[in-house]
């Protein structure tokens, strides 16, 4: 569904003269083999910000330019800070010494307001299985980047148009069926950008560079981001389980095992959208099976045409999925045809999201480690940086995993029930609804964001806890359309649309196989609750959970809904009390497709 009634035009092989400002700062660097050497001085000289030019280049090397937004709205000035992101494929391992210099390159660059209203150093776990550190100061980038390197990561295709992290489940690292953690650290090594530059900006050991040959970026690389996630197999209980905790289909291209050797890829998926245009969001469309001997060349194969063929002007219909929907999945199958064997896709379920949280007993014993919202923050309730610090120090021989649902899992343990307890000490046992609930960073610290969302959960959580208890569904929240946290596969999802504003989206479900969209009329095109005040949300979501309460029959809530369907919900809606004043309809029509 399309939400907007403007029609949806991208300018596929855009021709050069059309191309789009970033795609001639880009070309500066020449598919990221060399960096201007002014821009290079940008990153030492005594300013707060870089240029523009500057800025997009950074984005390769892991660096978004940042202001704080809060800041901001009060005094209009901006006060630039940095965010770093920090690329660990598959989510790691992090060994406990990995992790000792992160926290310390933390405490030594990092603030954050997040959940404490004083500034504390943090890290932040994110849905990428990447690491952030967030209000770093530019003084402070060169050193930061350097120590970060000491730790054996980087952050090198962290951000910007090129293939980002590749997500993978952690647990996949133990599995003798099918180790999609191993996959995906091969996959990111063949797409990581070329080294030379990052080395010579941030002066690193040469040693570095240890690249093999890999996928060919085009001058000015990719037209978009580009994410690819590996589900994976577990053995159970003597039975395979399949486990889509990466959420694979969400992606530009998802990776469905099928027995460890065969591969269904899915392509076209994406959560992002734009407020102004006629965007969507929409889960990958099966394209076929492939072998593990012709998957990396599939994959170069799929993401070389969406170099050429993506739009380079309008960098909202940049992504594969509106290749996708315009050209067909008929038009990507006979383009990949052409260079690689497959066999055609079948009924194939992806697996439930699995969120490997408390005591985990597949082949290896570990424990999932809840970590509200990703954020690794000393607050009065739960001492997240002070015990994962002590953590590694008591159990010098773990090994740490980020997980895609932003939480940790702790393997290498001898002694789970030991473990638990000492955990327990630093942090506090969630409800299900608070360790079923998601949100990405959102105010004051993301650039793309309209309004709070990481700030903001948690107290909506703890509304909803007192009115509901421990419900076991599915809550997620985004600061704005670009959906990191992907609440629109969740029971619930709301999407930051304006300051203190937010949209709901409904027809996901705990299990994330199903994409949920906006609360639109089918006959009509109405859209609404599009614009719903942060205040209201816990209004809105208590008439839903009373509609799932009274008429639900043993199922999921989110299929519930489905099944009723939104007319019904709409009627119900402009009924209830606490939501009939919200339920007028947006001007935005929605096309139905």
């Amino acid at each position: 569904m399309i939400l907007r009634d403007k029609p949806l035009n991208p300018e596929f092989r855009t021709p050069p003269d059309k191309w789009g400002d970033e795609e001639k700062a880009k070309l500066k660097t020449r598919g990221f083999t060399e960096v201007p050497e002014p821009i290079i001085q940008e990153f030492k000289d005594n300013s707060d910000q870089l240029s523009y030019e500057a800025s997009i280049i950074a984005k390769s090397c892991g660096i978004y330019l940042e202001f704080n937004r809060d800041k901001f709205r009060e005094t209009k000035e901006k006060d630039y800070i940095y965010m770093i992101r920090i690329v660990i494929p598959g989510g790691g391992p992090i060994t406990a010494k990995q992790w000792e210099i992160l926290d310390e390159i933390s405490s030594k660059y990092t603030v954050s307001d997040a959940y404490t209203g004083d500034p504390r150093p943090s890290l932040r776990l994110t849905t990428r299985q990447d690491i952030q550190l967030h209000h770093v100061k530019k003084r402070d980038l060169l050193n930061a980047i350097q120590d970060i390197a000491k730790s054996g990561f980087f952050t090198l295709n962290g951000c910007g148009d090129n293939v980002r992290n590749v997500v993978a489940c952690p647990l996949s690292f133990f599995s003798s069926v099918f180790n999609s953690n191993s996959l995906a650290k091969r996959i990111a090594s063949y797409f990581r950008l070329p080294t030379g530059p990052y080395i010579q900006i941030f002066e690193l050991d040469p040693s570095f560079d240890n690249r093999a040959k890999g996928f060919h970026y085009a001058d000015n690389l990719l037209n978009r981001k580009f994410k690819i996630a590996v589900s994976a197999l577990h053995l159970m209980d003597g039975k395979v389980v399949r486990d889509n905790c990466v959420e694979a289909t969400t992606n530009d291209i998802g990776i469905v095992p099928v027995d460890g050797r065969l591969f269904q890829l899915y392509v076209g998926g994406g959560q992002g959208e734009n407020q102004g245009y006629s965007t969507f969001s929409t889960l990958g469309k099966p394209l076929g099976i492939f072998t593990v001997e012709t998957l990396v060349e599939a994959l170069d194969v799929l993401v070389s045409i969406q170099q050429e063929w993506g739009d380079r002007r309008n960098r909202h219909w940049a992504r594969m999925k509106y290749l996708v929907y315009k050209m067909g999945i008929d038009w990507v199958r006979e383009k990949v045809g052409e260079r690689v064997e497959f066999e055609p896709p079948v009924d194939l379920d992806v697996g439930e999201r699995m969120l490997h949280l408390g005591p985990i007993k597949t082949e290896v014993e570990a424990y999932g480690i809840f970590v509200e919202n990703g954020r690794v923050i000393d607050r009065e309730d739960s001492r997240y940086k002070t015990g994962l610090l002590e953590m590694v120090k008591s159990y010098p021989d773990v090994k740490i995993f980020v997980t895609p649902n932003q939480h940790l899992v702790v393997t290498e343990l001898d002694d789970l029930k030991g473990f638990e307890a000492f955990i327990s000490t630093f942090l506090r046992r969630p409800t299900n609804l608070r360790m079923h609930a998601t949100a990405c960073v959102g105010f004051p610290t993301c650039k793309l964001s309209y309004t709070d969302s990481e700030r903001f959960l948690p107290k909506l959580i703890g509304e909803l806890e007192r009115r509901w208890g421990d419900l076991k569904e599915t809550i997620g929240l985004s600061g704005c359309l670009a959906q990191c946290s992907r609440p629109g596969t969740k029971t619930l999802g709301w999407i930051g649309t304006g300051y203190n504003l937010y949209m709901l989206k409904i027809g996901g479900d705990s299990s994330g196989r199903f994409q949920g969209n906006p609360l639109i009329d089918p006959d009509t095109g109405d859209v609404y609750l599009t614009h719903v005040p942060g205040n209201r949300l816990a209004d809105v979501m208590d008439a839903l959970f009373e509609l799932y309460s009274t008429q639900g029959n043993g199922e999921g809530m989110g299929q519930f809904l489905r099944k009723l369907g939104n007319k019904k919900i709409i009627e119900y809606l402009k009924g209830h009390p606490k939501t009939s004043d919200l339920m007028t309809p947006s001007r935005t029509k929605a096309i139905l497709s």
